[in-house]
């Protein structure tokens, strides 16, 4: 791995690497998801969600700022002090895993689904895998210019769903306004997770070129343009399903993709699918790469050529045994989901208080 320490990314190639941090497995899933939690309100409670997690991101710009120079782990150092804040530190390298683990299993399991049924999932996993190890090899440099290559992907997919709109039909979209307060709660929780790549945001930003004000502005413009993506793709998908065939879909774009007709492309879904690997090897690595600057931080784990091997190869293993049978995968998920609140928002919210009292003691002590 390179040395980051030194090395700036431009805003452009941070917004890149934010945008495609984000999307990941999620966005194939989402629109089912949401539709069981709210009902045909479910893309309204993505909006609020979408407003709550800028919300998120202005607070983490700004706990960046009070602590310049410093990323996530010297964030937590100084927060918390040594000794808690390496304990803090360790604990996000679990969490990072746990995230790099779901996407990959996740991903193992849609391609065998829909493209390479007889292919052994595990291969899956090691291309996967070495795709993303590629990626993180020459550190934040190499990433960005591997993100910024991707970027338009997104805009070839984005072309690619509006074929679900020859079926759309307005009328699906009621009843509105009758989900339970419970279901809004639980539609905009789900809204916020699928958002909540904000955290990265301590990893990248730190080492992003341009002044407090244009790191902000363009982190609020990333996360807007995924908030638009994923409620594009939503409303696109409530559409074309009615209530009682969307909450039996489990991947809605691409079933509805997979009857439209198009004269240059025979399956418009797997086409789609296979553009969604880039997508899916970006968001792996960005947490692959996490884990790895947090295995870095360990005290007597210097080589850090060992650290990020090590580090997916206990990917690898995890995933391996996640794809044996569903019930593992789904333990995966369920340990994802518990731990995502408080490693995505508690601590965030923590560190953005604390935040406050450096800020004054900066004030005092120049005051003194």
């Amino acid at each position: 791995m390179a040395n980051d320490s030194n090395k700036k990314i431009t805003l452009s190639q941070m917004g890149y690497i934010y945008i495609q941090s984000q999307i990941g497995v999620d966005i194939l899933n989402l629109p089912t998801v949401l539709h069981k939690a709210a009902g045909a309100d479910g893309w309204i409670t993505l909006i609020i969600g979408g407003l709550i997690s800028i919300v998120f991101v202005l607070m983490v710009v700004h706990t960046i700022k009070c602590y310049p120079g410093e990323d996530l782990f010297g964030i937590l150092n100084s927060s918390f002090g040594k000794y808690i804040g390496s304990i803090a530190g360790f604990s996000y390298y679990v969490y990072f895993l746990v995230v790099a683990i779901y996407l990959l299993t996740s991903y193992g399991e849609l391609i065998n689904q829909w493209l390479l049924p007889e292919t052994p999932v595990w291969l899956l996993y090691i291309l996967l895998l070495i795709s993303a190890l590629y990626t993180i090899s020459g550190g934040l440099t190499l990433i960005a210019k591997v993100f910024t290559f991707f970027a338009v992907v997104l805009f070839f997919i984005s072309s690619l769903f509006l074929f679900g709109l020859a079926d759309a039909k307005l009328i699906y979209f009621q009843p509105m306004g009758q989900a339970t307060l419970s279901g809004y709660i639980d539609g905009i929780s789900v809204s916020i997770y699928s958002l909540s790549s904000f955290v990265l945001l301590f990893l990248f930003l730190p080492f992003t070129q341009g002044s407090h004000k244009q790191k902000r502005r363009v982190a609020i413009g990333a996360n807007c343009i995924v908030a638009l993506f994923y409620l594009y793709t939503v409303l696109i998908s409530f559409s074309h399903f009615g209530s009682e065939q969307l909450q039996h879909i489990p991947q809605p774009i691409l079933y509805m993709l997979r009857t439209a007709d198009s004269p240059l492309i025979t399956r418009i879904d797997i086409f789609v699918l296979t553009l969604w690997t880039v997508f899916a090897m970006t968001a792996f690595a960005s947490y692959l790469y996490g884990a790895e600057k947090a295995f870095a931080k360990i005290p007597k784990a210097k080589k850090k050529i060992i650290n990020v091997y090590s580090t997916s190869l206990l990917v690898l293993a995890v995933s391996v045994w996640g794809g044996l049978n569903e019930k593992n995968i789904r333990m995966i998920i369920s340990f994802q989901d518990r731990i995502t609140e408080y490693f995505t928002l508690v601590i965030p919210i923590i560190l953005f208080l604390l935040s406050f009292l450096r800020r004054k003691d900066k004030q005092e002590r120049a005051s003194s």
